[in-house]
């Protein structure tokens, strides 16, 4: 049995304090997983559980557009327009499925319908099950409930968990607050349960622990498309035919449909701005009608919205956030670590990437997987 548990939103540099304590029971630990850019969860997890970049998997935010409507388009609770065929057969879950192994799969994002997944339990499922003012910890609770479940049945070769708790609470009240610091050892405590019911099983098992990305606590908020909406490209912006979609995020992708030479001179025009990092042009090939025209990447501690007057009141409320360009900011990245039978003990590793993950776990079944990610040796014992 394999099973791959996700942190959601803990940075390397936050978990290295304790690391040790991990190596010293064994876990093989990787101290820094370089993650997508922009940094943010659902495209963080596509590529974990493909292998695949966002280039071909077309998971490029927590929020995108349509290429030519230019209507914005929230993918939390497994939207349906990324959330299909398509996505799912770059999944682990469809390569082991065509070995006729088995896979649950709890609270992980873009997964509803998957029908390469015996047992799927959603993060919206479950927030119906609990009522809708649940908390995070409850919300926690129950992937935990689930996954202990599932491995205590012993029906699953694979099982697949998200926790969402520390990035929810970082967003809230900062990354290194008093209640997201307090929250960790309940979601370490997550962990070892996790880690005592493969014990108790008797039966061989690797476990994978990863945070998708890291978080950054704020300074100062930044609204590109109200600059639009001042600029010389007003009537474009009211028309819809440019705009710039986030979700509090470092970075914001940049959707539109004006001719090249416009869109350069708009990028031009921001990256002289003081908030802007770099804006990105995207040249990559895909056939994805929501690939963006370019990247806004903000500079470290500013925070971008894709709010403009009037459509919505200014956002000033969160507090930690991620998005930025992994190489740019540090604490973007995320960590490894791992122990079960197929893996070394105690070994350490500088650095992989996260589209790494999915090849190493078909290593671990002894299967294919077709990707754009490799596995890690350093850490697997049998096949180095």
């Amino acid at each position: 049995m394999n099973v791959l548990i996700s942190l959601d939103g803990l940075s390397h540099k936050l978990f290295a304090q304790r690391a040790s304590q991990y190596v010293r029971n064994g876990y093989s630990y990787c101290k820094k997983m370089i993650t997508t850019f922009p940094s943010v969860t659902f495209s963080a997890h596509a590529t974990v559980i493909t292998g695949n970049h966002p280039d071909k998997h077309s998971v490029f935010d927590n929020v995108v557009s349509h290429a030519q409507t230019l209507e914005r388009i929230e993918l939390y609770g497994d939207h349906d327009s990324l959330c299909n065929e398509t996505l799912h057969k770059q999944t682990i879950f469809y390569s082991l499925a065509k070995h006729g192994l088995t896979s649950c799969c709890i609270h992980w994002p873009l997964t509803t319908g998957n029908p390469y997944i015996q047992h799927l339990v959603t993060e919206s499922s479950s927030k119906k099950k609990l009522q809708e003012s649940v908390s995070v910890d409850e919300i926690d609770k129950e992937a935990l409930r689930e996954t202990i479940q599932a491995i205590e049945s012993q029906t699953y070769d694979f099982i697949a968990t998200r926790l969402i708790g520390y990035d929810a609470l970082s967003h809230q009240h900062g990354k290194e607050s008093v209640e997201a610091t307090e929250y960790l050892e309940r979601l370490f405590a997550h962990i070892n349960q996790i880690e005592l019911s493969l014990k108790k099983s008797k039966q061989p098992y690797n476990l994978l622990l990863f945070s998708d990305h890291g978080q950054s606590d704020i300074e100062a908020f930044f609204y590109p498309n109200e600059i639009l909406a001042q600029s010389r490209w007003r009537e474009q912006a009211a028309a819809k035919q440019i705009r710039f979609v986030a979700d509090g995020s470092g970075a914001l992708l940049f959707y539109s449909s004006l001719d090249s030479q416009q869109n350069k001179e708009v990028m031009d025009y921001f990256r002289e701005l003081p908030e802007v990092n770099q804006f990105y042009e995207r040249t990559g090939e895909t056939a994805s009608v929501y690939q963006p025209v370019g990247i806004l990447d903000l500079n470290h501690r500013v925070c971008g919205e894709d709010i403009a007057f009037p459509e919505q009141s200014k956002y000033t409320e969160m507090k930690s956030l991620h998005g930025y360009h992994p190489s740019q900011v540090d604490e973007m990245n995320g960590f490894m670590v791992c122990l079960g039978d197929q893996l070394e003990n105690g070994k350490i590793i500088e650095e992989s990437r996260l589209e790494h993950i999915a090849p190493t776990i078909a290593q671990l079944f002894q299967i294919s997987h077709p990707c754009d990610g490799t596995k890690i040796n350093d850490v697997i014992r049998e096949y180095k």
